[in-house]
C-alpha cells in the first residue's frame, strides 16, 4: 500500500490544481480564473485521452462539458485550445512531469556527471483523421491510414527536450537520431 501511496503523491504532485493553475496564469493562458480553467481543462484532456478514442476537438469538448458540469459552448472550449499560450502550459507541465520523475527511474545514487549529456530517443505513433493520409502515411494503413509519429531526444542531465520531431508514421525512425558525432562523450540510449 505504501508504494502505492507514494506514486499517488508524485502524480498529485505535478497534476494538482494549485500547480497547474498557477502555470497557466504564468505562462499567460489565463488572468482569471473564467469558465474553461487550467486544471480542469487539462486534467479533462488527460482523463479523454487516456478512457477512450478521441477522433476530433469536439469529442474532447463533449467530455470536458460532461466532467465539469458547464456548458460552456464550443467555440469558446475551440478557442482556448487554440492559444498559443496553451502549448506553452502543455510544455510546463509535462516538463515539470518529466524533471519530477526522472529521479525516481534513474535512482537518488546514479552518478552521470562522466558524461557530457545523457540522451534518450524514442518515438510514438498516433492515428490521425484519414483525410491526412498523403501527408502522414501510416505504417499499417488498413487500420490507421493516415498516423503521425512524435521523436524526441531528451537530455537527462539538463531534464528538457533537445530536439522534438513530427514525421509521416511511416518514415523510418533512425532519420531522427543525431549525427554519430554529436555523440562524443554521451550517453546515447534509443529504442
Amino acid at each position: 500500500m505504501r508504494d502505492k501511496n507514494n506514486e499517488l503523491n508524485k502524480i498529485t504532485e505535478v497534476l494538482n490544481e494549485f500547480n497547474i493553475n498557477d502555470n497557466g496564469k504564468r505562462c499567460g493562458f489565463c488572468h482569471r480564473e473564467r469558465i474553461v480553467k487550467p486544471y480542469e481543462l487539462v486534467m479533462a484532456l488527460v482523463t479523454a485521452m487516456g478512457d477512450k478514442s478521441i477522433d476530433c476537438i469536439s469529442d474532447l469538448h463533449r467530455y470536458f462539458t460532461g466532467l465539469t458540469y458547464t456548458d460552456v459552448q464550443y467555440k469558446p472550449f475551440h478557442n482556448q485550445l487554440s492559444k498559443p499560450a496553451f502549448k506553452q502550459l502543455i510544455q510546463r507541465i509535462v516538463g515539470v512531469a518529466l524533471h519530477k520523475w526522472q529521479q525516481h527511474i534513474l535512482g537518488t545514487d546514479t552518478d552521470l556527471s562522466a558524461f557530457k549529456q545523457v540522451v534518450l530517443q524514442d518515438g510514438s505513433s498516433f492515428a490521425v483523421h484519414k483525410e491526412l493520409k498523403e501527408e502522414f502515411k501510416g505504417r499499417f494503413t488498413t487500420v490507421s491510414p493516415a498516423a503521425v509519429e512524435v521523436h524526441i531526444s531528451w537530455d537527462m542531465l539538463h531534464s528538457q527536450p533537445e530536439r522534438i520531431a513530427v514525421s509521416a508514421d511511416s518514415v523510418a525512425e533512425y532519420d531522427f537520431l543525431p549525427p554519430a558525432e554529436s555523440l562524443v562523450a554521451c550517453l546515447f540510449m534509443a529504442d
